[in-house]
């Protein structure tokens, strides 16, 4: 599965991306990986990195896709010959014959550029703004680096790959979103909160989304239906408030305390929350592949330059190698 998680700052989205990547790894033993993609970088911290794992041993600290997009766009276009220098890959771009297709477990050389593992969960981060961006380029410069990534790699079963995305709706302005096999939306509730939410749930409706909505924090029987009667729709999961991620917050630990050390109750919601994600359907190749090409075309019309539509090619399925068991040379 692949999943983005949303939410106004101090929802407790980086949290409940944090503790679902611990849970499906520790308890359903997936494989995960994280992709921290809000410029506040605060996912490997939330994961409890130390500066020994951040530091990968020989390899190094690990670089930030956002901020090796020149490799990361000649790596995964490989020799696809409708990428040219007359025609570079933009994040919309589809794969074609040539494209480096890979699957989530294979060894990899985007592997050890890009991931840190923690704990058991692989993280990539998306990096924050450089001195040369300064007045020069907005985070969507970056995030544009995810479309890419998960255009080319593809996880499998019990596999995950998790999105702490960033808190505003901005999102809204790229196809990002529908790369997803489900978007969650994080609410906590607080009048703020809920009223953001609202306004996201209805962009997300115009953008042909389908939300899971996770209440968090809730201390009451009452604030349940109350977040329901605001937003008119079910909530579709519920983290109840708890000493655990007070811990998790707090200055005099050394570090956040994993979800294993978390109470029942909190376990008990999130084996709630992993079984509605597990019995979700999964990939539906055919309409992603019509998305891909739509969004392709959409911004070679409005700005690219419409010279962009020669990167379909035609008949192609990038998924093919992803629907069976053939492995190609990473």
């Amino acid at each position: 599965m692949r999943l983005a998680v949303y939410g106004k700052g101090g929802s407790g989205k980086t949290t409940i991306s944090t503790c679902l990547l611990q849970f499906l790894n520790y308890f359903c033993d997936f494989q995960v990986l994280g992709i921290d993609g809000d410029h506040n970088l605060h996912l490997a911290e939330e994961l409890g990195a130390t500066p020994v794992e951040m530091q990968r041993g020989d390899l190094g600290t690990a670089r930030d896709i956002g901020n090796d997009l020149d490799w990361l766009r000649s790596y995964f276009a490989g020799t696809n010959p409708r990428i040219t220098a007359d025609l570079p890959m933009i994040k919309t771009t589809p794969p074609g014959e040539g494209s480096r297709l890979l699957r989530l477990r294979e060894p990899a050389e985007w592997r050890e550029r890009y991931v840190t593992l923690i704990d058991g969960v692989e993280l990539i981060r998306v990096g924050d703004f450089t001195q040369d961006d300064y007045r020069k380029k907005c985070f969507h410069s970056k995030t544009g680096a995810i479309e890419i990534f998960l255009k080319h790699v593809w996880e499998d079963h019990n596999e995950a790959i998790i999105v702490d995305m960033s808190a505003g709706k901005d999102v809204f302005a790229s196809p990002l979103p529908s790369l997803f096999d489900r978007n969650i939306y994080v609410v906590k509730p607080t009048r703020k909160s809920v009223s953001n939410a609202g306004d996201f749930l209805a962009h997300a409706k115009n953008f042909g989304l389908d939300m899971l909505v996770v209440a968090t924090d809730i201390r009451s029987r009452q604030e349940v239906p109350a977040i329901e009667n605001y937003l008119m729709r079910t909530v579709d999961a519920v983290i109840p408030h708890d000493a655990f991620f007070v811990q998790r917050d707090s200055l005099v630990l050394s570090r956040p305390p994993h979800v294993r050390e978390a109470s029942f109750t909190v376990l008990d919601a999130f084996y709630s929350l992993t079984d509605l994600l597990r019995q979700l359907p999964s990939h539906n190749w055919e309409n992603l592949l019509t998305r891909m090409l739509y969004h392709h075309e959409e911004t070679a019309h409005d700005w690219a330059g419409v010279n962009f539509t020669a990167q379909i090619q035609p008949g192609f399925n990038p998924f093919e190698r992803f629907q069976s068991n053939k492995l190609a040379t990473a």
